[in-house]
């Protein structure tokens, strides 16, 4: 995923040259893929376009900000504007059933499946993508990749909106390890009545499957 950043500066400014100096070695290390440095004074339509009363002013992926930042303040924007890309990514790709692409983008991308667990803890999240995601934990359950999100499963199992907390349930019986079924033991013994049922007969569906194999 690619950081372009677009610049405004303009001469007498005190600030923007300790703007332009940060993003240039940001685009040296490769933190920020394209960056575009415009004086406003000699682009006065683009100034009227983006509505810029004061400079510095500049855009990361087309989102607006200004002022003076340092350079950890400018790497957390980048990375929360990484997250809204790959979430906006996911819905759009599986919204087109283009399942297989963006099970690969979550194996293979940490930030892909980091906006995975925010799609599905966001209870806006549409249900054709929810059912995407569902069937790319499946797959995902088969290996250590799901490991460190146990603790997210557990925390959604309490999800005010039923739905999340019932999926985050069948998540952690997937999981079927010592702590995701002490979870589950846990909820079925004293969690909330309409999720009780859920977990009983998943912890039972895991023991079947021991006994099974």
């Amino acid at each position: 995923m690619l950081n372009e950043v677009s610049l405004f500066v303009m001469q007498g400014c005190k600030v923007c040259p300790q703007m332009e100096r940060l993003f240039q070695n940001m685009r040296k290390n490769g933190a920020i893929s394209a960056l575009d440095i415009i004086d406003v004074t000699e682009n006065p339509e683009l100034a009227q376009q983006h509505n810029i009363r004061s400079v510095p002013f500049y855009l990361i992926n087309g989102v607006a900000f200004t002022g003076l930042k340092t350079a950890h303040e400018i790497t957390q924007l980048l990375e929360q504007n990484q997250l809204q890309k790959w979430e906006s990514l996911i819905k759009q790709e599986l919204s087109d059933g283009q399942l297989d692409s963006v099970e690969q983008a979550i194996r293979n991308q940490p930030e892909a499946r980091e906006a995975m667990m925010a799609l599905l803890r966001d209870d806006q999240t549409e249900l054709v993508v929810r059912i995407g995601l569902t069937a790319i934990i499946e797959s995902l359950s088969e290996g250590p990749l799901l490991d460190s999100y146990e603790s997210t499963f557990i925390e959604m199992a309490e999800h005010a909106d039923e739905r999340i907390a019932v999926d985050a349930l069948y998540y952690l019986s997937l999981l079927n390890s010592p702590a995701s079924l002490a979870a589950l033991n846990a909820i079925a013994r004293h969690g909330k009545t309409e999720l009780r049922e859920h977990a009983r007969e998943l912890i039972e569906e895991s023991t079947s499957n021991q006994i099974l194999h």
